[in-house]
């Protein structure tokens, strides 16, 4: 199963929709992790063969996606949340903690606009960075997310750099 993961979009589409136009049909569905939940919805509409799994952002007032969802997948649990609540521009550690204590394998988060793949504790942490308004790498990110028949994870963050050209970051 494969996953596109997605966040912070923040009302820019261009770049998540050359993503889509371009590697869509390989993936298994669509994760977007909030800031602009309702730009997950228009790609949903664009997209309608794809699943879409959304949560929302501390930007996404009124928006009625959920603060958190969990997926299993292969017997694995994916917990989807923005990263605002557990604090993430500070620490690791309460998401981590957090998404334990629910049972989760995995935790996907966003909110820093940073990219992180971290496979290394009990807890997965991945977060895509942001597909439209990068911070703290030069290019925009989106991640991909492999989870295998034997459950394991794969990760990849990628960088957008044009219509062109994705370079794999790890």
């Amino acid at each position: 199963m494969k996953l596109l993961v997605l966040s912070d979009t923040h009302g820019y589409l261009a770049n998540a929709r050359d993503v889509l136009n371009r590697i869509g049909k390989y993936m298994n569905g669509v994760i977007h992790l909030g800031d602009h939940a309702c730009d997950a919805t228009d790609l949903q509409t664009e997209y309608p063969d794809l699943p879409f799994y959304i949560v929302r952002g501390n930007n996404d007032f009124g928006d009625k996606a959920p603060n958190k969802l969990m997926l299993t997948i292969h017997g694995k649990k994916l917990l989807l949340t923005h990263g605002h609540m557990q604090q993430v521009y500070w620490s690791y550690d309460t998401i981590s903690y957090w998404a334990e204590q629910e049972g989760a394998d995995a935790v996907l988060f966003g909110h820093t606009h940073s990219p992180v793949n971290d496979n290394k504790g009990r807890v997965m942490l991945f977060n895509p960075g942001s597909i439209s308004l990068p911070r703290g790498v030069p290019q925009p990110t989106f991640g991909v997310l492999e989870i295998a028949q034997n459950g394991m994870f794969y990760g990849s963050i990628m960088e957008y750099i044009d219509s062109q050209t994705f370079l794999r970051k790890g």
